[in-house]
């Protein structure tokens, strides 16, 4: 791409991001204030709304819940909540499913020692308050580590393909000559910034434009279905071009806005609730006030001899008590405003899905183990779209380009020779995984599997009593082996298929030999007891029917 194309698609992509950012600073302010997209790149702190105007951070404690309730029960550091399975053709393969188990080792590991779980947090906060979240997944050559670099919302443009899915991301950013030599190389800067690099009095800040963009056929040949290219404003020079296998940008959107490629949150559905709640709260404010300090009802002539301190001392007529000062009363219902509190802040909780991560927290009574499973599911299902999305979109394929990276750096462990396969460079490729999930919103919805089944076989125990043939209709050992999954129990301990026909088998030889063992000493002792019946001989019956 050349640098007029890439300041060109930049222009082209601001026109989907302009409506949306007068809303995202009104959301900011109300629920993450520090995430104000008209804060500028100097370091300043960000506007805040003064503490006279807001009376009320219920929303702002919604939206950190939020965001921490997708660290915690979607990606928590201290499980492994992801799992590489093998391509459906290749899972009977017991060496090639124990290569990608491995694999998904591997990179459990190296997400620990990387920055993954500081920078994932804030996407989740731009996803959970802004509706859309962004990073990079790179590989840092100096540290010899996986490397993952969030961009705050409304620094960067996004375009989205014929499908919806994201495919270009545009973004400016800020670089010294000095640290563009260090970033580009000096030979590739224009000369005005050579000669500003190599001069140590020059400091000024430049704007360059990193534009990533999918390959196209009509386009530039190129080896890469990605390009990322990096221009100089000012000159439009491009200064650093390269490819990439995979997309390096992954974005994830709470709920599509319309054809927008920007997504909406929850924070846009409470909106309405935080501002009357704010509304409510200063009443309320008011009214304590009043009651603290009430007003004062008085006869001119005590005009300015009223003492309103501690222990201060008011004097009046003793022939005219009747003019003494005394509280003006007021006729507000604390009360009754306390519960439309309640009610607002309930709402917003509900919106920002508040009773799903403190579901155990807000049972206010007794609840067997069904019925708190009940409670969860229900919870469980109005979070499953979003979840949805966030696993498609943003994950899978986040997941699938950490594989790649660590594969091509030489970091993951030997594949099976019969999933190995040689490209026209000559570089060794293995099949990309499949993605499945074992965190605790991915096994609360799976459990939900379990507890149909556990329902339908109840129902049914009654009829499976009178006639337990009808149990021939079902696959126990496919039904145990998927509950066993589904409720995010160890792999390890499952024994593979073939072993457990191979025990079966040994089982039903041992019964097979120990029943002919029964049975010949069953024929002895009948030739025994004949015999001696017999004067000792063997009747002719039964020699013929043991021959037979």
């Amino acid at each position: 791409m050349t640098g007029e194309t890439v300041i060109a698609k930049r222009d082209a992509l601001r026109r989907y991001r302009t409506p949306h950012e007068q809303l995202w600073d009104e959301v900011a302010e109300l629920s993450m204030p520090r995430k104000i997209t008209s804060v500028g790149g100097d370091g300043a702190l960000p506007p805040m709304i003064d503490s006279a105007q807001l009376h009320d951070s219920t929303l702002r404690t919604a939206s950190l819940m939020l965001a921490n309730g997708f660290c915690s029960l979607v990606t928590p550091r201290e499980e492994v909540w992801h799992n590489l399975t093998p391509p459906k053709a290749l899972r009977d393969n017991d060496k090639v499913t124990k290569f990608y188990r491995e694999c998904s080792e591997e990179i459990t590991y190296r997400l620990e020692q990387s920055n993954f779980y500081t920078e994932i947090q804030e996407v989740y906060l731009d996803r959970s308050s802004m509706g859309t979240g962004l990073d990079f997944s790179e590989w840092d050559t100096e540290n010899d580590e996986l490397n993952f670099r969030h961009l705050p919302i409304g620094t960067y443009y996004i375009g989205q393909d014929h499908r919806g899915r994201v495919d270009a991301v545009v973004y400016e950013s800020n670089y010294t000559a000095q640290q563009a030599a260090t970033e580009f190389g000096i030979d590739s800067l224009p000369e005005k910034l050579q000669r500003e690099a190599r001069d140590p009095k020059q400091n000024g800040s430049h704007v360059f434009i990193i534009c990533v963009d999918k390959n196209r056929e009509w386009e530039t040949p190129s080896n890469f279905p990605y390009e990322m290219t990096c221009v100089h404003q000012d000159s439009k020079q491009v200064v650093h071009a390269q490819g990439y296998y995979e997309m390096p940008a992954h974005v994830t959107r709470y709920l599509k806005w319309g054809n927008s490629p920007y997504g909406y949150a929850p924070t846009w559905v409470a909106l309405p609730e935080a501002h009357k709640l704010s509304f409510l709260q200063k009443q309320m404010d008011v009214l304590a006030e009043k009651a603290a300090n009430p007003p004062i009802l008085a006869p001119s002539s005590l005009e300015g001899e009223i003492g309103v301190g501690a222990l201060d001392i008011t004097y009046v007529n003793d022939l005219d008590p009747n003019r003494a000062p005394r509280e003006w009363q007021t006729s507000g219902r604390y009360d009754v405003g306390q519960d439309r509190i309640e009610q607002k802040k309930k709402a917003i909780m509900e919106i920002m899905h508040g009773d799903l991560f403190r579901l155990f927290a807000q049972i206010e009574r007794q609840m067997t183990a069904t019925e708190a499973s009940l409670r969860q599911a229900e919870k469980v299902m109005q979070f499953s779209p979003t979840f949805s999305r966030l696993t498609s979109e943003y994950l899978d394929p986040k997941l699938r380009r950490i594989f790649s990276i660590l594969w091509r750096q030489g970091k993951m462990p030997q594949a099976p020779e019969e999933i190995q396969m040689v490209t026209q460079d000559r570089n060794v490729v293995v099949p990309v995984p499949n993605i499945a999930y074992n965190n605790r919103i991915s096994l609360a919805i799976k459990s939900q599997q379990n507890s149909a089944y556990s329902e339908f076989m109840a129902i049914n125990q009654m009829g499976i009593e009178m006639n337990p043939a009808i149990l021939d209709n079902l696959d126990g050992d496919t039904q145990f082996r998927d509950g066993w999954r589904n409720a995010g129990l160890p792999e390890d301990s499952l024994r593979p298929q073939e072993e457990v026909e191979e025990t079966r088998q040994a089982r039903a030889e041992q019964q097979a030999q120990q029943q002919q063992m029964e049975q010949a000493q069953q024929a002895a002792s009948m030739v025994k007891d004949a015999s001696a019946a017999n004067g000792g001989e063997i009747p002719e019956e039964l020699s013929a029917a043991l021959q037979g």
